[in-house]
């Protein structure tokens, strides 16, 4: 398998895990994209481009909360809920996130739990908090 499709399998598992999930992402330590899943017949609302500006100030919120995390434990995600969408980012490591974005429903809570599941169970993603 090629580096670049070494996450497919598992992010294509998390878009599967639920209607509501829009996108699926690895991201790397500057915001970079370097592998998704974009659920078919989805239109996604920002570029690209945007997408990993927005990413890049999530992982610099990551770094930020890692400073903090003798004192108040390791994070395990954050949401940010706009009128549109949901987006949902995931620490796998000190380098990598996983992004998810979704529609603005009340599935967030049990979503959140069956993409851990994914995540834990996956054998191509090391997580630091398993």
């Amino acid at each position: 398998m090629s580096n670049e499709n070494i996450y497919k399998d598992t992010l294509q598992q998390i878009i599967q895990s639920s209607d509501v999930i829009r996108l699926a992402a690895i991201c790397g330590r500057f915001g970079t994209i370097t592998e998704k899943v974009q659920r078919d017949g989805i239109t996604l609302l920002l570029s690209e481009q945007d997408t990993e500006k927005l990413v890049g100030e999530a992982i610099h919120s990551w770094q930020t909360r890692r400073k903090f995390s003798q004192k108040i434990g390791e994070g395990q995600y954050a949401m940010a809920v706009y009128d549109k969408i949901i987006r949902m980012t995931i620490p796998l490591n000190e380098f990598q996130i996983l992004l998810v974005t979704l529609d603005n429903t009340l599935e967030t809570p049990k979503l959140i739990d069956d993409i851990k599941q994914i995540l834990q169970e996956s054998s191509d993603i090391q997580l630091e908090w398993d």
